[in-house]
């Protein structure tokens, strides 16, 4: 029996059909990540961008509106993060699931296998073998680096960044070579919509300029290139207009700030390289100070090991990786506040590692792989089959808030926020003993950590520590004067002493650095159906039912007598 003919059979009849690659992936995709379709939230930006939004996010309208609000509603200066198409994702999902995550992470699987589809698409269109491209493709499909881009909801704006960016390279490349005016469209189409997911998608102006100067280098493309980079300039120019205007007010990002979070920040590179390579010191929350070198180090010395041996360097295939990489990695280091520790979130790695990708594309050692030969696919299979329970183990962090915080705690321990995180987390348990313990670790950790004297003055409340808790949420209030919730609890906390007039006078200031701020609303009609203010309590009833929540019947009977 010869085994080289079936192990050459089995290859080839995954590319007989072209569909094949599709339903391999999808199976794989959903077989690694089918469980997570019943993770619930981990109280880590989803409670914001979908809970606390669900008004927002029930009126399909709302896609229009989503263009004119940063990405968490933001209505002070801390507004920062520009990501429209994030939040129509969400609307088109309310719209299905309601706030019920399972469709959430359904969408988040859905566009992972998408992207691993796209990645080898465009593999091929870069030229490289059928064989290598699918491989990859599968690996970036299981890689456990990716797995919080999948697992955590909101996560997936770096997928969908991925998918738009990906389709404009795609188009980009078919139209230099057919040139279709169907191509120029719809690559222009898809960087518009990868601008307005994420900042980052204008490294794939600089790109698109060094792939058609030095790789396809066609002599006669100097008309083709300026219709296509006159329609993405256009298009960043219009996003650059509107970003500013939503953002007005916010820490504008200088070239001071830029360099000081580059430099400050440069020692997570070896250990984002580190992971890609060697994906064992996973974490939900990883800062540099609790993440190991090691792997790093002996992934960099493996990288310099594998360039000096590539016999013939394509010198612009390589450049155009590290630039890959390079491109779209930096801009996660900018941070606008330099006194929070910063953390560096593995799905940041979901597009630069793609650049990675392409160098080892490049060297000898992948680019000599025998798909014939039974041993080099035994170790390609296990290989996928380590990666695949890496990422099995690791996705089952994200389960639930509990879970997701006491991973960040473990592996992250001198991160004050994983601290402070993890004692709301039990606090919402009822365990106020070590609710409290892990919010003063936070706090010991860094005395202005905010929210963390909210979490406090909020266990103190629930043991009747009145005095404890107006001093902890006065202290909040001055580290973080814009924090709606804080200033909400504090007017929670006079109303039980009875303190009225401080009450109201709290939650009208919530509704003043929040307008949306649906129990503010419902404290303050309350309060005013108490005193029998019903003119008062009745403007309060009307913002509550334009929001779409239900009204006590008693003050419906009292807006109708009225009327």
């Amino acid at each position: 029996m010869d085994i080289t003919n079936k192990n050459n059979s089995f290859i080839d009849k995954i590319f007989l059909n072209k569909w094949t690659p599709v339903i391999i992936i999808i199976i794989i995709g959903f077989l690694i990540y089918g469980r997570t379709l019943f993770f619930n939230f981990t109280y880590l930006d989803d409670n914001v961008l979908i809970l606390d939004n669900q008004y927002f996010l029930s009126k399909i309208t709302n896609i229009f509106q989503s263009f004119l609000a940063d990405v968490f509603h933001l209505f002070n200066s801390s507004a920062f993060y520009y990501r429209p198409m994030l939040t129509i994702s969400f609307i088109f999902d309310y719209q299905i699931g309601g706030a019920y995550p399972f469709i959430y992470h359904f969408t988040n699987i859905s566009l992972h296998i998408l992207v691993s589809f796209l990645i080898f698409i465009f593999f091929k269109k870069l030229d490289y073998k059928k064989e290598l491209a699918f491989l990859f493709s599968i690996i970036f499909l299981v890689h456990p680096v990716l797995t919080q881009a999948v697992a955590w909801i909101p996560g997936r704006n770096d997928s969908l960044l991925a998918v738009f960016i990906l389709s404009s390279f795609i188009f980009f490349i078919k139209y230099l070579k057919e040139e279709k005016i169907k191509n120029l469209f719809l690559g222009l189409l898809f960087f518009s919509l990868a601008i307005f997911t994420k900042e980052s998608a204008l490294s794939i102006l600089f790109l698109m300029i060094f792939y058609s100067c030095f790789i396809y280098k066609e002599k006669k493309l100097f008309i083709k290139n300026l219709y296509f980079f006159i329609g993405l300039f256009g298009i960043v120019t219009i996003w650059a207009i509107i970003r500013n205007i939503v953002l007005l007010g916010s820490i504008p990002i200088t070239p001071t700030i830029i360099i000081r979070s580059i430099y400050s920040n440069f020692l997570a590179i070896p250990q984002f390289i580190g992971k890609i390579f060697f994906p064992f010191n996973l974490s939900v929350l990883p800062i540099i100070k609790d993440t190991t070198f090691i792997y790093g180090t002996i992934a960099i010395i493996l990288l310099i090991i594998l360039f000096i041996l590539i016999k013939k360097k394509r010198w612009n295939f390589i450049l155009f990786g590290f630039m890959w990489f390079f491109a779209f990695l930096l801009p996660a280091f900018i941070r606008p506040y330099g006194n929070i520790i910063a953390d560096f979130l593995e799905h940041r790695l979901y597009v630069p590692i793609i650049g990675i990708f392409i160098f080892l594309l490049e060297t000898d050692f992948v680019g000599k792989i025998d798909f014939k030969n039974k041993k080099t696919l035994i170790l390609i299979g296990s290989l996928i089959f380590l990666f695949s329970i890496i990422n099995i183990i690791h996705n089952g962090n994200f389960s639930d808030k509990l879970s997701f915080w006491e991973n960040a705690a473990q592996t992250s321990p001198n991160h004050p926020l994983a601290h402070r995180n993890l004692g709301a987390m039990q606090y919402l348990n009822k365990d106020m003993e070590n609710a409290e313990k892990e919010s003063k670790i936070a706090l010991e950790l860094n005395p202005e950590e905010q929210m963390a004297h909210n979490n406090l003055g909020l266990i103190y409340a629930s043991q009747n520590k009145l005095k404890e808790a107006e001093e902890e949420y006065k202290k909040e209030l001055e580290n973080n004067p814009y924090y709606d919730n804080a200033y909400f609890n504090l007017g929670l906390l006079y109303w039980n002493q009875e303190k009225y007039d401080d009450a109201v006078n709290s939650w009208k200031k919530t509704l003043e650095l929040n307008p949306n701020y649906i129990d503010a609303f419902n404290a303050l009609m309350i309060y005013n159906y108490e005193q029998k203010n019903y003119e008062e309590m009745t403007i309060y009833a009307n913002k509550l039912y334009k929001r779409g929540i239900q009204i006590p019947p008693e003050i419906i009977q009292i807006i109708q007598n009225q009327n």
